[in-house]
């Protein structure tokens, strides 16, 4: 397995305009990556690109949806024919919902624009990337950006949950059958605790009557007390996990300590679950 030479490499960066994407590709660029930064919000993407270049960094500013697979599909068109390559996939774009509600205070459109953007988001990213890059000569990395959500119950904030567990699934079967196949190429998930970002106003792109702010929602009555990892922390200091995770060819990139007694309790959990056919007929 190689590693990633930051002095020749290209890095895709989505929902770079803010927080831990600006993070992530203003690290990338500080080590001689070239980055394609890309949001949602045109302005919010060219601004970041523009602070790099003054830097001294190169970067390009590309506005994107990642819901819609052929503006992703265009975003690889545009980084290809810019660079000829793509050495690092971060797929990073999400959003939530403010406020928190339970699972059946949702609306169907809340389950679907969450899952969109969170997961398919992700898969657009992967569909419209991995092929070329698998091409390419040299070690590639894939960062998906995932949440301490899915490692920790959360309630309230289990549709988020949801769509980032899919996430999870998905990159580790990827990194499975990339090795299972030879290939010089990393993938790590990234998950975020409490980093102190915009994505708790990430409602502002939906359609008005969608919002939770047009609507009656019931706001979840939480009952248990705060996690460890809704600790504050400031996004800048995430791109240079990233960085860490990619030279290291770490599986996981965790912000905050990981929730070890719940990970063990679900782990012991799910060993007690199995029981033998035998045990359960009289």
């Amino acid at each position: 397995m190689g590693r990633v030479d930051w002095d020749n490499a290209v890095s895709v960066v989505t929902g770079a305009g803010s927080g831990i994407g600006r993070s992530i590709a203003q690290s990338m660029a500080s080590r001689g990556a070239r980055v394609v930064v890309t949001d949602i919000e045109a302005d919010a993407a060219e601004a970041v690109a523009t602070e790099i270049r003054a830097a001294g960094g190169t970067a390009i500013a590309v506005q994107v949806d990642v819901a819609d697979y052929d503006a992703v599909a265009a975003l690889a068109d545009r980084a290809y024919a810019e660079y000829g390559r793509v050495d690092v996939l971060c797929n990073n774009a999400g959003v939530t919902m403010r406020p928190y509600r339970a699972v059946w205070d949702a609306s169907a459109a809340d389950f679907t624009w969450m899952m969109q953007i969170n997961y398919f988001g992700v898969v657009n990213g992967l569909l419209a990337f991995v092929p070329r890059m698998r091409a390419q000569s040299g070690h590639k990395h894939i960062v998906n950006t995932s949440s301490m959500a899915t490692l920790d119950e959360v309630p309230g904030h289990g549709m988020y949950t949801a769509s980032k567990a899919a996430v999870d699934g998905i990159s580790d079967v990827l990194r499975a059958e990339l090795i299972d196949q030879g290939d010089d190429f990393g993938v790590t998930v990234l998950y975020p605790g409490q980093v102190t970002t915009r994505i708790a106003t990430s409602e502002r792109l939906r359609a008005a009557g969608e919002r939770s702010d047009a609507r009656q929602v019931k706001a979840y009555e939480r009952r248990s007390e705060p996690k460890t990892h809704a600790l504050p922390l400031d996004p800048d200091v995430v791109g240079d996990m990233v960085i860490h995770a990619i030279d290291n060819d770490l599986r996981y990139c965790l912000t905050h300590p990981a929730p070890a007694e719940e990970l063990r309790a679900r782990t012991e959990a799910w060993i007690a679950g199995h029981v033998p056919a035998t045990a359960t007929t009289g």
